[in-house]
């Protein structure tokens, strides 16, 4: 019926338009030529805006839906349209971060994270919109096509040029904005907490600053950071290579309190500059090269690899060869190890996970798609000629971590949107980095809290038919009761076992090697 309507009026079109110009031009059969043509072109549009509009979308309002109970639009035609209607999420997190609308205060106490964890499904849902399939298809498209920028341009390809681009856009926002985000360890990657911890949203009563303060978090990475190298079996005058180093903190940890030799590799300029800056002001030695793994010097080899939530940005086609194999052959010795630090998704995700992907994709991590379920990383090991040792989920410690990053940015709010704080790049600045920040970080507690994301350790070596495998019968090396997953000397790490005697912290050993941020204020 809509394809005889779309017929019908580009006939009339036609018949009007040929009554102004010779009939020698157009004329009966070839008046009902281009009808036809062009019913054939805007029939399907039509048809398909109708089942996306209106059957999809559908129209008028939602019984029981009432927006305004958490969100306070700033234009009276957006009022309108969604008071009762819920809005797809794709088009919430645009709004909200151009700032066309606030939280209502009246709910939650306008807390972003508080009203999406326990109000979301009451005003949002997760359908796709056109904006979301245009940015999609975009990925796939020339970079000339689309522009630059944050979430414009192919994000698909993966050669050293691109990679240097996605890297550019996210990770160069300036170490001031990262520090209050991170807080003091500097450590962008999931922590493992030894005891649930307060947060703002519940034992602190809303103050984001006495959580942001009170050093779990710090703890967190230092319990990381020590079980990364007691995986590793990390021993003293051993080289360590960090692949996609951030701010150094692994490196300049491994060297202090495991006497390693520890070198780092990263593509962020920022990250190089701070790193540079914390080992001189802490008399910490580390060796921190800004270039892409792809580019390391040739026939260097190391005794133990890290590679601590960078593997993302390899890219799926690149991640058994080049990047598997490289991290193989830079291996120095029989009972070298390698462990691999990646986020990860739920197995068939919902069309929520997707949403919050499509997000993660665009704003905050462009390029990184290879996040994916367990079993596609153990297979990619294994083609690369690991031996899979352990695998440890850490997922509800990544929750917990982001939830900590979370009010240290909130506990920032004042200096951000006053631009105390703001990011040297001109992706986002102002209160588009704050409102950005803000909805990725909330979004991100709830999506590793209910396991739509998470993390894995996967420890590796070099399967070879005399690889030493007797190392691991050692009842330090085995998962039990007194353990931390597989870490060793029954739970606690060399520096641990030290701090028993030394009275040393969690937030002391950060203190160490991290020091706070003033070296470009």
């Amino acid at each position: 019926m809509i394809g005889v309507t779309a017929y019908k009026a580009v006939q009339l079109f036609n018949y009007a338009a040929a009554s102004n110009f010779s009939t020698s031009i157009l004329q009966g059969e070839e008046l009902n030529k281009t009808a036809m043509l062009l019913a054939g072109v805007l029939g399907p549009y039509v048809i398909t805006r109708f089942l996306w509009d209106v059957v999809y979308h559908g129209v008028g309002t939602e019984k029981g839906v009432d927006t305004s109970k958490f969100l306070t639009f700033k234009k009276e035609s957006l009022a309108n349209y969604y008071k009762h209607r819920k809005i797809p999420m794709c088009e919430l997190y645009e709004m909200y971060i151009e700032g066309l609308f606030d939280w209502n205060e009246s709910c939650e106490g306008g807390d972003c994270y508080k009203i999406l964890q326990y109000h979301r499904h009451e005003f949002a849902n997760y359908k796709v919109t056109w904006r979301q399939i245009w940015w999609l298809i975009s990925q796939f498209l020339p970079w000339w096509m689309t522009g630059s920028g944050l979430g414009r341009g192919s994000s698909s390809g993966k050669s050293v040029k691109e990679t240097h681009k996605e890297i550019d856009e996210h990770y160069n926002k300036g170490n001031d904005v990262f520090s209050s985000m991170l807080g003091r360890a500097m450590v962008y990657t999931c922590g493992v907490f030894h005891k649930v911890p307060s947060f703002a949203s519940d034992g602190y009563n809303g103050d984001y600053a006495k959580s942001a303060a009170d050093g779990t978090l710090e703890e967190a990475q230092f319990n990381k950071l020590n079980m990364i190298c007691d995986k590793l079996m990390l021993q003293k005058g051993e080289t360590l290579l960090d692949i996609g180093c951030g701010w150094g903190t692994l490196c300049r940890h491994a060297v202090k309190h495991y006497g390693a030799k520890a070198t780092g590799v990263t593509l962020s300029s920022e990250g190089k500059k701070y790193c540079d800056y914390a080992s001189k002001e802490t008399g910490v030695p580390t060796e921190i090269h800004c270039c892409d793994y792809r580019e390391i010097p040739g026939g260097q080899k190391f005794d133990k690899i890290a590679s601590i939530e960078m593997a993302e940005h390899v890219g799926i086609a690149n991640f058994v060869d080049p990047f598997l194999v490289s991290v193989r052959k830079m291996l120095a010795k029989k009972d070298s190890k390698f462990l691999l630090q990646v986020s990860g998704l739920r197995q068939g995700p919902s069309w929520e996970d997707v949403a919050w992907g499509l997000f993660m994709s665009k704003y905050i991590f462009p390029g990184a798609d290879a996040s994916t379920p367990l079993n596609w990383y153990v297979k990619q090991c294994e083609l690369a000629g690991f031996e899979v040792h352990s695998v440890e989920t850490i997922g509800r410690h990544y929750s917990h971590t982001l939830h900590k990053w979370y009010d240290n940015w909130m506990s920032h709010k004042t200096d951000i949107l006053l631009g105390k704080i703001d990011a040297i790049s001109e992706h986002t600045k102002g209160k588009h980095l704050f409102r950005l920040q803000e909805f990725f970080l909330a979004w991100s507690v709830i999506a590793a809290g209910q396991s739509s994301a998470t993390c894995y350790q996967i420890l590796c070596h070099p399967n070879t038919y005399d690889y030493p495998r007797d190392q691991w019968v050692d009842p330090s090396c085995v998962s039990g009761p007194n353990l931390v997953g597989v870490s060793l000397n029954n739970g606690k790490s060399p520096m641990q076992q030290v701090n028993e005697k030394t009275k040393t912290k969690g937030l002391e050993g950060i203190e160490m090697i991290t020091p706070p941020i003033k070296w470009n204020k």
